[in-house]
């Protein structure tokens, strides 16, 4: 069994365990299946693949847990969806993506809607995303942009003091698989 990791553009090459396997000019990342129940070690192990992988090329995660039986299985599962990967992936290009986190008082809620604006201006897409805080967004972020984005936050946290705001990343683009 293995299991899908990634669509990346064709010319990824991932160093072993990791193969790409070619389909129609992009490849699918698959790696042995983990075996047993995923812990917060063997998804900590996946991230760090999944942001080694990302400084070699453009990647589009696929969910953790998504296991075929092989490399064929795995083309098959994939090939259905490839322009639609190859849109995703053009979009993402030289990008990455931050994840901002906001907390506060319910009255802060229109804070965290300005943050959110001022955030969104900087980053090629943004989305807000669910959860108890007043903000839990993210951000596709040009790689070259990384800097002046977690920047910018330290400015708005100074300015919105009601918030506590915290940024973290770079992480693959999660939040952005789907064609821009």
């Amino acid at each position: 069994m293995i299991e899908l990791v990634a669509i990346a553009e064709g010319t990824l090459a991932p160093e072993a365990p990791v193969r790409a396997v070619p389909f129609d000019g992009l490849a699918v990342l698959c790696a042995p299946a983990a075996e047993g129940e995923a812990d917060a070690e063997t998804l900590w192990r996946r991230e760090a693949l999944l942001e080694a992988l990302m400084e070699q090329g453009t990647l589009l995660p696929v969910r953790y847990g998504t296991v075929v039986a092989d490399e064929a299985a795995a083309v098959e599962a994939v090939s259905e969806h490839r322009d639609a990967f190859a849109r995703a992936l053009a979009w993402v290009r030289g990008a990455v993506e931050l994840s901002v986190r906001a907390v506060g008082p319910a009255e802060a809620a229109p804070e965290a809607a300005r943050v959110h604006a001022t955030l969104a201006v900087l980053a090629r897409d943004a989305v807000r995303l669910g959860g108890d805080e007043q903000l839990n967004g993210a951000y596709l972020v040009e790689r070259g942009a990384v800097d002046d984005f977690v920047a910018a936050v330290g400015r708005l946290q100074r300015e919105h003091r009601a918030l506590s705001i915290l940024c973290t990343g770079p992480w693959p683009p999660y939040s952005f698989t789907e064609a821009g």
